[in-house]
């Protein structure tokens, strides 16, 4: 996990977009269902309860919203990509009406956790180029940059999660069971606890984010200040990086408070949907770039989901699959 903190006017944005995804999630069942995509894995729009949990229940204590945050269309109807991969491609869809804040103040906080992760994305650049700078093929500085900053395939993620009963949920991974992202880097905010009024409450005891050591498998809850900026790293830089990046292995713990709701907002940037999943000449053997230890039985693992995928978009369409069955 990587901090960044002092960016100009984050608080405030960070504030009116999670304020905003309460807002949506709050609006009646039936205006909700008219942002929900089927068609496309429910991977833009509105989606409730339509992930597993670990147990194989549907995932209900947590709404979410997707969009994509640079660019509202980026394919016409009638492309190829848009029908063969719906999950990269689709267009966004927006409760102009219902809820208009939503739409801007998702653009205007995105473009901030956009920014930052392409700075973070030299800085692995510049980490992997001195830690392979005796390999006849080093790490070349910017490649992670150039290979990402133009990419379509980034995707916001904005989270409601419902007030549950205290009984619900006794175990760290009861609610959001522990896993990997599948992309490049994940970009979150502090969350935002609010009660049934809408007013700002402390954060809760013994909830939020976990993750995992990728050394020891050790847990650690991981406060995000709410001036900062939080950086993950997925499975495709693990992959692409040769295993000398790793994942982190991660999962959210709801408050059990029947009163409090927490809001939060996370982007995902990954790289080209056409990118090829090639090993660099310096990678660690193939088993070991692909190991994921510590995470519990029934979590889709790596080494399946990437198995005979040629791209990075193939490997989105198979893990997408197996966290939906």
């Amino acid at each position: 996990i990587i901090l960044i903190e002092g960016y100009p006017e984050f608080t405030e944005k960070r504030e009116a977009v999670l304020r905003a995804i309460r807002k949506f999630a709050l609006l009646p069942e039936e205006i909700k269902e008219k942002y929900a995509r089927p068609a496309c894995s429910y991977s833009f729009g509105w989606s409730h309860g339509k992930q597993r949990m670990k147990s194989g229940e549907p995932d209900t204590a947590k709404g979410s919203f997707f969009a994509r945050p640079h660019g509202d269309i980026i394919e016409p109807d009638s492309s190829a990509k848009k029908q063969n991969f719906p999950e990269t491609y689709a267009d966004n869809i927006w409760p102009r009406e219902e809820c208009p804040e939503l739409e801007h103040s998702f653009k205007e906080m995105s473009k901030i956790q956009m920014d930052i992760g392409h700075h973070i994305c030299r800085l692995f650049d510049r980490y992997l180029h001195n830690l392979t700078s005796n390999d006849t093929q080093p790490h070349q500085l910017n490649k992670f940059y150039d290979m990402i900053k133009d990419s379509v395939a980034y995707k916001g993620r904005m989270l409601h999660y419902f007030p549950v009963e205290p009984h619900i949920n006794d175990s760290i991974d009861g609610l959001c069971g522990w896993h990997l992202d599948y992309g490049c880097i994940t970009c979150l905010l502090s969350p935002l606890f609010l009660d049934l009024a809408g007013n700002v409450v402390p954060k809760p005891d013994k909830c939020g984010l976990y993750v995992k050591s990728p050394g020891d498998g050790s847990v650690k809850n991981v406060d995000i200040p709410m001036n900062c900026l939080a950086i993950q790293l997925g499975e495709a830089f693990q992959f692409l990086s040769g295993g000398l990046l790793r994942a982190t292995p991660h999962c959210v713990r709801s408050c059990r408070d029947p009163n409090i709701s927490r809001e939060q907002l996370v982007v995902f940037m990954g790289c080209n949907p056409d990118q090829k999943l090639d090993l660099p000449s310096f990678s660690l053997p193939y088993e070991d770039v692909v190991n994921t230890p510590f995470l519990p039985d029934g979590v889709p693992e790596l080494k399946n989901r990437i198995k005979g995928a040629e791209t990075y978009q193939e490997f989105a369409a198979n893990t997408f699959k197996a966290y939906l069955q």
